[in-house]
């Protein structure tokens, strides 16, 4: 990996543990072995190296992680479930995983502060809720999913449940909480699904 991208994850672990008034980049470059000068030859300030996070970092992964699902043409039950279970394995392969979602702690802290972010975050938290949207349209134009549902609520739903298991993970420090509302909503899937 090149510097840029080493400083990138490296602020970008610090940002999911400290959030951004908590990030100090001067430190993380010193623990790299870098100055202040490395920062400042590869981004403005500290407010441009945040945005560069969420626009290489949070935004490619989010997107990802709903690509299968919106792009599908059968299957889209068992996709669903998958998608949804891959937030519980998202959570054991970022630990701490009990600091919650990196999208829902900005969205709560700097979206009220920054108008950068809040362009970013909504345009992240938009684009998932068109994949999700779209997947379950194309499961109904499929036959697979009831015309019953209405696709822009299901997929708005889907999507602040897991922000919502997420902070409720996050308050009791339990992965359990997640995994009662992953649980539900794998439920719900087959509830969608016609026989």
């Amino acid at each position: 990996m090149d510097t840029r991208t080493d400083i990138l994850l490296k602020n970008y672990d610090a940002l999911r543990l400290n959030g951004y008034q908590g990030l100090r980049p001067d430190k993380e470059l010193a623990d790299m072995g870098l100055t202040k000068g490395a920062l400042y030859h590869h981004f403005e300030n500290k407010i441009d190296l945040a945005y560069a996070i969420v626009d290489e970092l949070i935004l490619p992964r989010y997107l990802l992680v709903w690509k299968a699902f919106s792009e599908s043409e059968t299957g889209f039950t068992a996709l669903l479930k998958t998608t949804l279970e891959s937030y519980l394995n998202w959570m054991d392969e970022d630990a701490p995983y009990l600091l919650g979602c990196i999208l829902a702690n900005l969205t709560q802290e700097m979206v009220p502060l920054d108008e950068g972010f809040r362009k970013r975050v909504k345009y992240i938290t938009m684009s998932m809720q068109e994949m999700v949207e779209r997947g379950i349209k194309n499961a109904q134009l499929a036959g697979e999913f009831s015309l019953d549902i209405n696709p822009t609520q299901f997929a708005f739903f889907i999507l602040a449940s897991i922000e919502g298991g997420f902070s409720m993970a996050k308050a009791t420090q339990s992965k359990a909480a997640l995994g009662m509302v992953i649980k539900q909503l794998t439920s719900m899937a087959d509830l969608a699904t016609v026989r």
